[in-house]
C-alpha cells in the first residue's frame, strides 16, 4: 500500500498548492496549526518535518527562523519543496523519505518534530515511528501532529441528514477506508485521540491537546461555508474559543497534539 500512497501524493503535487489555497476552511486551519508551532517550539529551533508536501509548512517555519528538515514519500513533492527553498531562500532541506525511513537521518538532535494534516493516517503501526522520533529529538524534544479524528460530529451530522447513512460512521472502520484526495484515493486510518497517544506513550507524554474543526465543517465540505459565510466564521470563532477545553478537545475533523520526548 505503501506505494499506491506515493503514486496518489506524487500525481496530485503540481495541483496541490492551488487546490489549497482556494479552500478557505482549510487556510483557516492551518493557520491555527501555525499558532501551536509558534507557541510551543522555540524560534531557531531545528524542526524535522513529516510528509512535509509542497512545503508550506516548512517555508512558513524557515520564514520565521527555524531550520527545518522537510521530508516526504513523494519525489514529486518534495521537488517542489526544493523548488521553493530555492526561490525563497528559506533554510529548507529536503528529501524523499518514508516514515520507515527516518531512521537513516544522521542528525539526532532536532527540537521538535512535526506533522500536519493527517499525514500519520496513512499509517496504522506506529512501533517503530515513535522509536525513531525518539531517537531523533534532543532530551525533552516535542513531537507535534495534526491528525484527523476519529469522531467528527460534523461528518456524522452531515452523512445522516443527506442520508448516507453508510458513511456516517466510516471513520470507525478498523482497517481503514479508501479516502478521496483532490481525485486520489488514499488508504486512511482514523484515530481517537487516546488511540493515538497510547501508541506513542512508550516515548512520548502528551502535553497539549486541542481540537481542530469541531463546529466548522470539514474542508471538503467548503460549499457550506460558502453559502453560510458569516454563520460558519462564527462557528469558527467558537472553535478557536473551546479547542483547548476539556472534552471539547476530543472531537472534530481533526485534532492536534503536543507531546514531549521522555
Amino acid at each position: 500500500m505503501k506505494s499506491d500512497t506515493k503514486s496518489a501524493f506524487n500525481a496530485i503535487a503540481s495541483e496541490y498548492d492551488s487546490r489549497d489555497n482556494q479552500n478557505l476552511i482549510l487556510q483557516w486551519m492551518r493557520k491555527l496549526v501555525h499558532g501551536v508551532y509558534l507557541k510551543y517550539i522555540p524560534k531557531g529551533s531545528s524542526i524535522l518535518e513529516l510528509n512535509a508536501g509542497t512545503g508550506v509548512d516548512a517555508v512558513f517555519l524557515a520564514e520565521r527562523g527555524y531550520n527545518v528538515f522537510a521530508t516526504d514519500i513523494s519525489e514529486e513533492m518534495i521537488g517542489i519543496i526544493q523548488s521553493k527553498s530555492k526561490s525563497e531562500k528559506a533554510k529548507i532541506e529536503a528529501k524523499t523519505l518514508s516514515f520507515d525511513e527516518i531512521s537513516t537521518i544522521a542528525e539526532n538532535n532536532f527540537d521538535a518534530v512535526v506533522s500536519n494534516f493527517g499525514g500519520l493516517n496513512c499509517i496504522n503501526e506506529f512501533e517503530k515511528l515513535s522509536g525513531d522520533l525518539a531517537a531523533k529529538l534532543k532530551p525533552g524534544g516535542l513531537f507535534i501532529a495534526v491528525v484527523m479524528n476519529k469522531i467528527c460530529p460534523w461528518e456524522i451530522f452531515y452523512y445522516i441528514v443527506t442520508l448516507k447513512f453508510g458513511e456516517a460512521f466510516r471513520r470507525f472502520k478498523k482497517q481503514g477506508i479508501m479516502a478521496e484526495l483532490n481525485g486520489e484515493k488514499v488508504l486512511t486510518y482514523y484515530f481517537t485521540p487516546g488511540e493515538f497517544a497510547a501508541a506513542f506513550s512508550r516515548n512520548f507524554t502528551t502535553v497539549k491537546l486541542l481540537s481542530l474543526g469541531l463546529k466548522t465543517p470539514p474542508p471538503y465540505l467548503l460549499g457550506i461555508y460558502n453559502r453560510l459565510k458569516p454563520l460558519v466564521k462564527l462557528w469558527m470563532k467558537l472553535d478557536e474559543i473551546f479547542m483547548a477545553l476539556p472534552l471539547f478537545n476530543r472531537f472534530g475533523d481533526h485534532f492536534i497534539i503536543v507531546m514531549r520526548k521522555k
